[in-house]
């Protein structure tokens, strides 16, 4: 084995690394360090002998750029992969929120233990990323990288930060059109008990107004599945493209 091929091994090892990091986990548990490793070092022996790469630079500086520049590249393709998951993640908290199902704030980190709606729609999502074949459309789009920038030799295009903050506002955006039904439901709920406790003002409202809210948006999530699955199909389909647009054109 040549040093260069060992080089674009290692190179392609790194940028595949920083997106596996990145990749969705069921139930908030996390993929164990040897598998990561395990998948990156069977993508970097699936990749390293067919795609464009650099000859290994004689530079100690020079090589550190380059390991850095790969990480850094591997991450920023996993973010982008990544934000759909958390669009759905924000949808489940703020649903949760909106229906009274939400447990009361720790001065921990969120677990899936105090947010289960969380965690099944982030579930949910994960079981539409591989039901869909969104993973071989990225595992493409991983390739079609060394393409655009070749291993050892990775770089980000002019609009990559743009691209990056699009990405995160449509984050919001998408966590908000998933939650839109929920806020309107509480939103209804309440003013309907409201004008209730005008009417009969011996009614404890409060209290009577917790379990509707939570029995509707127990029904309408019930329902919400093929909303979901419908905003996910087209994320999906739009990730590869995302994230071919932070390397620069050739």
């Amino acid at each position: 084995m040549s040093l260069d091929f060992a080089f674009a091994w290692m190179m392609v090892m790194l940028r595949s690394i920083g997106l596996i990091l990145q990749l969705p986990v069921m139930a908030g548990r996390p993929i164990p360090i040897p598998v990561r490793v395990s998948i990156g070092a069977c993508l970097a022996t699936l990749l390293a002998g067919i795609v464009p790469a650099g000859t290994l630079p004689t530079d100690l500086w020079v090589f550190l750029a380059a390991v850095v520049m790969e990480v850094m590249l591997g991450f920023a393709l996993g973010f982008v992969v990544r934000l759909a998951f958390g669009a759905v993640e924000m949808a489940g908290r703020l649903i949760s929120t909106e229906i009274g199902l939400m447990a009361g704030p720790g001065l921990g980190a969120p677990e899936p233990a105090n947010e289960p709606l969380a965690a099944l729609l982030s579930s949910f999502a994960v079981v539409l990323f591989f039901l869909f074949g969104a993973h071989q459309a990225v595992l493409s789009a991983f390739a079609r990288t060394f393409f655009l920038a070749g291993a050892g030799q990775g770089g980000f295009s002019a609009e990559a930060g743009e691209s990056l903050i699009r990405g995160t506002a449509h984050l919001l955006e998408l966590g908000l059109r998933i939650a839109a039904p929920f806020i309107a439901l509480n939103f209804l709920v309440t003013l309907a008990f409201s004008a209730l406790g005008r009417a009969v003002p011996r009614m404890n409202v409060f209290i009577v107004s917790f379990s509707a809210r939570a029995l509707a948006g127990i029904a309408l999530l019930s329902a919400a599945g093929a909303l979901i699955a419908r905003y996910l199909f087209q994320e999906f389909g739009d990730m590869p493209f995302r994230m071919l647009q932070l390397l620069p054109l050739k």
